[in-house]
């Protein structure tokens, strides 16, 4: 698999978002597109993933810290961060995901995010999927820095586009009077997506 230039994962990626498909079809295509590239024993176990039941999981996460931390009328757009975190007990990295918030924003420049006016307690949401992606591609050395960038990036957006997209979100926990929240989904120092707002 040629991963010299990532131009084609990215490329694979904006159109297959652009399409708006549920979360189970859009994973399956971006699998696909790098399986065709090159053929390995791990793409037919991503595919099995369970994505639609976490689905489920990220909606409830999202919805519990607007619950318990309400979103401040000031703010007017959201950042889900991607991340990896270490467990020092059983000396494990995992996936995560976190939210924040910002009276900012700018749809060209991602910088309104690194300087959050919102910053609930207990943020951080364990995304099982990709840690299970990131334990699968581990032994692909030539391949697993363009993978490890791409799916996890590919698998939020999808996910959690197709949760405010499709009115699975509870928005008015999320609104508290304000006509739309930007949202904004990517990892803490790299690549962002902006994604449907919650209106």
């Amino acid at each position: 698999m040629d991963f010299s230039s990532y131009d084609k994962s990215w490329e694979a990626f904006e159109n297959i978002f652009n399409e708006k498909l549920g979360i189970k079809e859009s994973w399956n295509k971006i699998i696909d597109f790098h399986e065709a590239l090159k053929p390995a024993t791990y793409w037919s176990l991503l595919k099995a993933l369970d994505v639609e039941s976490e689905q489920l999981d990220i909606k409830d996460w999202m919805e519990q810290i607007a619950e318990n931390s309400p979103v401040p009328k000031s703010a007017i757009a959201l950042w889900i961060g991607i991340t990896k975190l270490w467990d020092e007990e059983t000396q494990t990295e995992y996936y995560a995901v976190y939210l924040n918030g910002s009276k900012k924003y700018d749809a060209e420049d991602i910088d309104w995010a690194a300087t959050p006016s919102y910053e609930p307690e207990e943020n951080y949401g364990i995304v099982n999927v990709l840690t299970k992606v990131s334990e699968l591609i581990s032994g692909d050395k030539d391949n697993n820095a363009l993978l490890d960038w791409i799916l996890p990036l590919s698998y939020c957006v999808f996910t959690i586009d197709e949760i405010i997209r499709e009115n699975q979100l509870n928005s008015q926990l999320f609104l508290r009077g304000r006509k739309q929240l930007f949202v904004t989904v990517g990892f803490e120092e790299g690549d962002s997506v902006n994604i449907s707002p919650i209106v």
